[in-house]
């Protein structure tokens, strides 16, 4: 694939997640009680939105992949775009209804077409420096944070995001920290993957 090609898939699919986040959050604001804040509180809707400013980045300036600091930043979007597919593949698809989903274009361009993609660019072109060798524990900074956040402000606006982060869904919080546990895990998993596969090959020169 020419890097003209690559540039240009890149922005096509940074567009498509940006054009289908705005019809989400449009529809969802016209058919329910979905609020700007109850919107960028799903994980899936951060993610997407991390994914397709990432990719734009990366199609007008490919070389920044020479940069230990993006290339780590990359891999973190590529977990949670991971995660954000299988999560909501093996979880969350038979309650699409409750996470605001209306239009099945929206559903597979946030779920399906952005998760793999994403992953297929990373095994494709994986950054071209060596990431640290932490990369995968600072990964889960942001899970995590978005974790406690979910959870203070559940009671209090009384809504949580999905069904597994909610106690009274799943159990009490001992049902929340199990399920909890089982992501933090994936995304853990997901991370030494990546990170393996983008440092499997030879160091090539860092540029700060």
């Amino acid at each position: 694939m020419s890097d003209t090609t690559h540039r240009a898939l890149r922005l096509a699919l940074a567009s498509l997640l940006a054009a289908a986040m705005v019809a989400q959050l449009a529809i969802g604001m016209s058919r329910n009680d979905l609020t700007v804040v109850r919107f960028f509180s799903s994980f899936n809707v951060l993610s997407n939105t991390f994914a397709a400013v990432m990719l734009a980045l990366l199609a007008f300036r490919p070389d920044r992949d020479n940069a230990q600091g993006f290339a780590a930043l990359r891999g973190a979007v590529t977990v949670y775009m991971s995660v954000t597919g299988l999560v909501y593949a093996l979880i969350l698809a038979p309650e699409a209804a409750n996470v605001g989903l209306t239009e099945p274009w929206v559903d597979w361009s946030l779920h399906v077409i952005g998760p793999i993609a994403i992953a297929l660019d990373w095994l494709v072109d994986a950054p071209r420096v060596r990431l640290p060798s932490n990369s995968p524990a600072i990964w889960l900074a942001f899970p995590a944070a978005y974790l406690v956040y979910t959870l203070i402000r559940g009671p209090i606006a009384e809504w949580y995001p999905y069904p597994i982060l909610d106690p009274g869904e799943v159990d009490g919080y001992r049902g929340v920290a199990l399920w909890s546990f089982v992501v933090l895990a994936v995304i853990v998993g997901f991370g030494l993957v990546y990170h393996w596969w983008a440092n499997r090959r030879s160091p090539r020169p860092q540029v700060a």
